[in-house]
């Protein structure tokens, strides 16, 4: 990539900061008598997860799983390196942009069958239904984006380039 080109912006930082605080107040009053255990996806979601765990007012057990998939889609790898127990616990799973729902349904079937939360909510920054090959219910959305282009800032990168800007912005699926 020889010239980062500059991101249409989608949503400002104000409006992101807005829209978190809205849904921390939201899972606050949904699981106000439980326990709570906050998963993000690395990398998408650390920026995302940083500030919905500071908007939770509630006691809460923060982990991370690392995901790769393999060039041609045709395995997903999970790394989860915690000794965390999630069977007694409310499970929330962060990930930035939810897209065709493909990695994130091997995600959260894997979680379900292996770690056996008490329930299990899939929350997204950004959700891209338009895009679904298959079924994946997002239970806590952020923003819903039927744009195409590579969704990039707030964490979310374009070939690792971009995460560190403030706002969510689209770039064009040419840029390469």
């Amino acid at each position: 990539m020889n010239e980062l080109v500059k991101p249409k912006i989608l949503y400002t930082e104000q409006e992101i900061e807005g829209r978190v605080r809205e849904l921390g107040q939201q899972i606050t009053q949904d699981y106000k008598d439980g326990q709570i255990a906050v998963v993000g996806i690395l990398p998408n979601a650390m920026v995302f997860m940083a500030d919905l765990v500071r908007s939770i007012e509630l006691p809460l057990i923060c982990d991370f799983l690392k995901v790769a998939s393999s060039p041609e889609g045709r395995r997903i790898d999970i790394a989860f390196g915690a000794d965390t127990q999630l069977g007694s616990r409310d499970l929330l799973l962060l990930q930035g942009v939810v897209d065709t729902g493909v990695t994130m349904n091997f995600i959260a079937e894997h979680i379900l069958e292996d770690w056996k939360p008490r329930s299990l909510k899939v929350v997204a920054l950004v959700d891209r239904v338009v895009n679904r090959k298959v079924d994946c219910p997002v239970d806590y959305t952020g923003f819903r984006l039927d744009k195409e282009g590579f969704v990039v800032g707030y964490g979310l990168a374009h070939h690792e380039y971009y995460r560190g800007i403030k706002y969510l912005g689209l770039i064009d699926k040419d840029v390469s």
